[in-house]
């Protein structure tokens, strides 16, 4: 009786023991995915972690001579001190730092965004489907025709650290006051080579004809009124440019006016030319060289720098702050079978 049960019970055992190893085989995450490092509470997946080795790999390299980098040995051979392999696996740690930071901070502002490895790769293979599908029914996708994991999860991140730097952006509430003290302390940062304020005369290319009218009315010196009632057709207007703000527009479409503008001295009138898919000609009014940006054209521009810088330094801060847990044996297994290849 007593033998029987003894049979039985090593039965259970046995059948308990098959149970976990069926459920450990079947629900462990495959190699690839296997936590290598932990950021913030963050798991950093084992081809996450290779995907930042490659993408250090040059930079590393270019950091050596040519005979050092193309030794077989080269990522184990100690050079002043360290070898390339503790480079390169430092570079990789500070990356992955900082965008795991990136991550826990966006989720604290309220920014959606699963920047799991894994769910990276799932959304990479939804978007490549995406593009492939408008590319066979003639739509269009702009950017590239197809992502990479590496590229992919660079761009994701891009996106991610934009979204989140415009939203510390909004927080960082400057007063005038503060801008003007930090326009004098950066006041070498707003002088200029060329500066010029331009009389503009712009209609739509149909109106040539009239537009060469209105340059020699311009010419004659007639008043803006004057120009403006005689030819309603013509929008005339003065804009100011120098080489901190050529006024070009989106996608330059108005780079044409200011490499005219630049070139031009005071009294001159240009030949009609065409920008922004319109026909102008011009009269410089006033030229300056090595000028300054007075505080009211550089106020926009520099409370964007000042709100970056400050957005910049709220990521640094927490940067230092991030808990890091590294499995340092898996890692550099991980970054070897890259790089020993």
């Amino acid at each position: 009786m007593r033998k029987k049960y003894i049979v039985d019970a090593v039965f259970v055992i046995v059948l308990l023991l098959l149970g976990g190893l069926v459920f450990y085989i079947r629900f462990q995450k495959p190699e690839e995915l296997r936590t290598v490092m932990e950021i913030n509470g963050q798991d950093v997946a084992k081809e996450e972690y290779q995907s930042e080795i490659k993408r250090f790999q040059a930079q590393v390299k270019s950091g050596y001579s040519t005979d050092e980098a193309n030794r077989k040995d080269f990522w184990t051979t100690e050079v002043d001190g360290g070898t390339p392999l503790s480079v390169i696996m430092n570079l990789a740690k500070e990356d992955l730092i900082y965008k795991k930071t990136l991550s826990s901070m966006a989720k604290e502002n309220g920014i959606q965004a699963d920047m799991d490895y894994s769910a990276m790769k799932s959304a990479m293979e939804e978007e490549n489907a995406s593009r492939l599908k408008k590319g066979t029914s003639g739509g269009v996708a702009y950017g590239l025709s197809s992502y990479t994991e590496e590229s992919y999860y660079q761009y994701a991140y891009s996106e991610l650290e934009a979204e989140l730097m415009e939203k510390l952006k909004k927080e960082q509430t400057l007063s005038r006051e503060e801008l003007q003290t930090a326009y004098r302390e950066r006041q070498n940062e707003y002088g200029y080579d060329t500066g010029v304020k331009m009389f503009v005369a712009e209609t739509k290319v149909e109106n040539a004809a009239e537009l060469q009218e209105a340059a020699e009315a311009i010419k004659a010196e007639n008043s803006r009124e004057k120009l403006e009632a005689d030819h309603p057709e013509i929008n005339f207007y003065e804009l100011e440019m120098n080489t901190l703000d050529t006024q070009e527009g989106k996608s330059g479409v108005y780079s044409m006016r200011w490499i005219l503008a630049s070139s031009m001295q005071k009294g001159e009138i240009s030949e009609p030319f065409t920008a922004g898919g319109n026909i102008l000609i011009m009269k410089c009014l006033e030229r300056v060289e090595n000028g300054v940006l007075p505080f009211e054209q550089a106020e926009g521009i520099l409370k964007s720098r000042v709100q970056t810088e400050r957005a910049e330094q709220a990521i640094q801060e927490q940067v230092k702050k991030a808990k890091v847990k590294e499995k340092s044996r898996k890692l550099e297994e991980a970054a070897k079978e890259i790089l020993l290849q």
